[in-house]
């Protein structure tokens, strides 16, 4: 099949009116192996861009193999934060799954803030309102099913989720392949800076996050029914549209997005390739082309049955969700519905940053909570970067209608992922529309740069402006095509490192506790400072199952029918003989004051409590006082001193019995392992 814009470039000038009157969708009707840009695209592709059918399939094949290799270093991987709060749920309190095929409810009330503070498996700073609830029981069945079938094991979670990351990659190749004229060079190129993108890394190297990529899956087959719809590939496509939206959504709550994704199709893309746009009488007075220019209103109007049927999905979807107590709320995990105001404040501020993540890779974000701030040259830099791309991009592109079409999705995708803090993992649906804007910036400069004759003489603009396309390849190279997948095994090479700091608690533990003699009224540890905020969720629920916790048997409060969630947590937790309580998640040192025989005070000895997302996660945005206590059971934090900003500069701990009881055990950090704090009167330092 020939593409539209070399029709386009044949038909030459004197029907340049009548292919503006009557611009095609840019689908290439049936075919499966390529897709046509449409006819305003600026200018005929490079020969030199344009390959055999064979060829381009044997490059997306190869892209899925570079992408399965890429990965593989993660197999060396083990657990890490919510694997280990699922290993539980699949082991020991299986009703957290079974009551609802769920496993990405960690705390839905009050009553159950309380008790994981009571037990250490959430901080004493944790609001009460504090909510982590979300609904995905897709990935969770498969995760129950995997777990059934392989047991425990690692290496078998992290191959699946490489081999969900390949398909999605696949996928993706379908979609774009719409967009792109057939046999085209540049359809290779956008599925390879897709599946290179860094933004990804987390999806595939953490197991627990592989919901991102089953839910990104299942939008992509909903808009490639959609897209095979449009070509008249059959009625059926139609309920698979839909089908596969609600499967996406009972994967991940972005999926909401799919309807913005069909409506901005068909507003940008109102007719099929071949067929006379919908008419629309034309004004008193008018040209007779206007009025083959339809209204937004009759370009939706052929296919509102299935738009107001995924609206309705939408709503139920929303209304079932929350009214069934659904949701997260915290200053990690933004909620619009309870936090709007947060909501807004974020709204820029993270668009920024997912802005710079797309456009250069780096996630400015990790350099502190204030990069801005922290680092400015840095963020400048970057900033600079991700503006200028964008009004290259402009510039270059602003007559591309597939660019507007993805635009509008990435700006949707942009709404919901601020719901959450700045993070790359949230970018997985706008990235397939990022991964074409880069490769149409290729292709023009390629094309620019192949109209230049070799040896003419030019003039000094010429020669700035050849200067110019060389420089925006090379940074299009070095960022998508070599700092991309760096920076993709950087973030598996650190989550992988989990398993040597999880390594670095354990024995810090065995030499510090004697397992064997546990107390029979139990023991508990107290950790002053930490060596790695990352780690910090759910690290007692690790410790649980790698270290001896004086129960063997959990059954008769885990299989008793008559006690509920919370009745369980506090029999079976209670019954074991040693649990853990970070005082700080403070990455550095503390100095510690004892004030009295039960009392001691924390001060950071740089900056202040809860500096980062990592402690912010247990909070709502809720200002910390002077005077304001917890109460965790086990001990009371009382605020002493805070900022003229409002940060938390020291706290006291007041515990039950003397700080010399044998029952406890403060540690701190020394910068290796951690050790018994030396806790005595007069004030000193922890380290």
């Amino acid at each position: 099949m020939t593409s539209a814009r070399d029709r386009e470039h044949r038909r030459g000038s004197k029907k340049e009116s009548r292919a503006m009157a009557a611009e095609p969708l840019g689908l290439p009707g049936a075919r499966e192996d390529g897709g046509e840009r449409p006819s305003l695209a600026a200018s005929p592709e490079p020969r030199s861009a344009r390959v055999s059918r064979a060829l381009v399939r044997f490059g997306v094949v190869g892209v899925l193999l570079l992408t399965t290799l890429l990965y593989l270093p993660s197999l060396r991987g083990g657990y890490m934060a919510d694997d280990w709060f699922h290993l539980v749920a699949l082991s020991q309190l299986k009703e957290i799954f079974t009551d609802e095929l769920n496993l990405f409810t960690l705390v839905n009330s009050g009553d159950q803030v309380v008790a994981f503070k009571h037990f250490g498996l959430m901080p004493w700073w944790t609001s009460e309102e504090m909510r982590i609830a979300f609904y995905r029981p897709i990935p969770s069945i498969l995760y129950w099913a995997e777990h059934r079938l392989f047991g425990p094991s690692p290496a078998v979670a992290h191959l699946i989720g490489i081999g969900w990351y390949v398909f999605s990659v696949y996928l993706v190749s379908r979609v774009l392949a719409r967009f792109f004229p057939e046999r085209s060079a540049m359809h290779v190129l956008a599925v390879l800076i897709f599946a290179l993108d860094d933004a990804h890394a987390l999806n595939i190297a953490w197991i627990a996050n592989r919901n991102e990529t089953i839910g990104g899956s299942l939008v992509l087959l909903s808009l490639l029914a959609w897209l095979r719809y449009r070509e008249g590939r059959g009625r059926y496509h139609a309920p698979l549209v839909a089908l596969a939206y609600v499967g996406a959504l009972l994967s991940k709550e972005s999926a909401l997005v799919l309807p913005v994704f069909v409506v901005a199709h068909a507003l940008v893309f109102p007719a099929r390739e071949g067929e006379p746009l919908p008419a629309q009488p034309a004004p008193p007075g008018a040209p007779p082309a206007s009025s083959t220019m339809p209204s937004l209103w009759s370009r939706l109007r052929p296919h509102l049955g299935l738009i107001l049927t995924l609206g309705a999905i939408s709503v139920a979807f929303i209304g079932l969700y929350f009214g069934f107590g659904h949701g997260a709320n915290s200053v990690y995990y933004i909620n619009p519905l309870r936090n709007p105001e947060l909501w807004a404040e974020h709204f820029f501020r993270s668009g920024f940053y997912h802005a710079v993540i797309l456009a250069t890779g780096v996630p400015l974000h990790v350099l502190s909570s204030t990069p801005v701030h922290d680092y400015p040259l840095a963020a400048l830099a970057l900033g600079a970067v991700t503006l200028g791309f964008w009004l290259l991009a402009y510039r270059w592109l602003r007559s591309d209608r597939p660019l507007r079409f993805f635009l509008l999705t990435m700006l949707a995708g942009q709404a919901i992922v601020t719901t959450s803090f700045p993070d790359p993992r949230n970018l997985f649906l706008p990235s397939i529309g990022f991964a074409y804007v880069v490769t149409r910036v290729v292709e023009e400069a390629l094309r620019r740069a192949h109209a230049a004759v070799p040896g003419a003489p030019r003039s000094a603009p010429e020669a700035r402006q050849i200067r110019g396309v060389r420089a925006v390849l090379g940074t299009m190279v070095a960022l998508h095509l070599v700092l991309a997948p760096v920076l993709c095994q950087v973030c598996v090479y650190v989550v992988n490192s989990f398993e040597g700091r999880y390594q670095t608690l354990k024995e810090s533990l065995q030499a510090e506790v004697d397992y064997a003699r546990l107390p029979p009224d139990g023991m508990q540890v107290f950790f002053l400072n930490w060596h790695q905020r990352e780690m910090t969720a759910v690290y007692g629920l690790y410790l649980r199952e790698v270290l001896p916790t004086g129960v063997d048997d959990y059954t008769p409060w885990t299989e008793n029918p008559r006690l509920s969630y919370v009745d369980k947590l506090y029999q079976g937790l209670g019954a074991e003989r040693i649990h853990y309580y970070s005082l700080s998640f403070v990455h550095g040192d503390v100095e510690a004051t004892v004030i009295g025989d039960r009392t001691i005070e924390l001060q950071p000895k740089q900056g202040h409590f809860f500096p980062t997302l990592f402690e912010q996660l247990y909070t709502t945005d809720d200002a910390f006082q002077v005077g304001q206590t917890f109460d965790t059971g086990r001990f009371k934090a009382t605020i002493v001193e805070t900022g003229e900003d409002g940060t938390v500069k020291r706290v006291r701990f007041t515990f039950p019995e003397p700080l010399t009881s044998p029952r406890y055990r403060f540690l701190v950090y020394d910068g290796t392992r951690f050790v018994r704090a030396q806790l005595a009167a007069p004030a000193h330092a922890s380290r």
